[in-house]
């Protein structure tokens, strides 16, 4: 009797930090993997797409992590010079067979979350923020840059740590955005 191919059917995966409706079989997660290499088009890094499901709760660390190494070793994602990731051509026909095993709304939670931890990622590499701890508290100096060059350089002074960690988070998850906002202030 022929089985049919159903990744949600096979509870063979860890499960420790997964939510209920998030990945319990190691294809699938193997599937989330290739789905979201061959359907993203940022640069992303195996570390991206671990933290995304994990923070998710789609899947448990190690299953992720092992899924990546198998899928690397099977020749279906490339780890390029820059440590990113690419599908190979084999991985693109792994996702277009089963990709409709998978649940539409983890899929989308997937892509969402591995773009929001890539774009997150490329600000603090290129926006870089330094914490200086002063007489009087805490100075926080954020740099929006292009290439190597910086285009803006402001320090805020803060009376807390805690505050000056909160800034560095909310300036590298949106810098453009606090740019745009001090250039429209200045210049209305």
């Amino acid at each position: 009797m022929d089985k049919e191919f159903n990744p949600a059917l096979q509870f063979d995966a860890f499960t420790a930090g997964v939510d209920e409706g998030g990945l319990r079989s190691s294809s699938s997660i193997t599937i989330i993997v290739c789905y979201i290499l061959a359907n993203c088009n940022e640069k992303i890094t195996a570390q991206n797409i671990i933290d995304a499901l994990v923070e998710g709760k789609i899947a448990n660390y190690f299953e992720v992590s092992n899924s990546i190494s198998k899928m690397i070793s099977k020749g279906h994602i490339v780890e390029n010079e820059d440590n990113t990731l690419s599908i190979t051509d084999n991985g693109k026909f792994l996702v277009d067979i089963v990709e409709n095993d998978l649940p539409y709304t983890i899929r989308e939670k997937s892509i969402e979350l591995v773009r929001k931890l890539a774009h997150l990622e490329i600000n603090k590499k290129e926006n870089r923020v330094t914490i200086e701890k002063k007489e009087n508290g805490y100075a926080v100096t954020m740099h929006v840059s292009d290439d190597d060059s910086d285009f803006m350089v402001l320090t805020l002074n803060v009376p807390t740590e805690a505050q000056a960690v909160l800034i560095k988070d909310k300036f590298q998850q949106e810098p453009t955005k606090i740019y745009e906002n001090l250039i429209n202030s200045i210049f209305e």
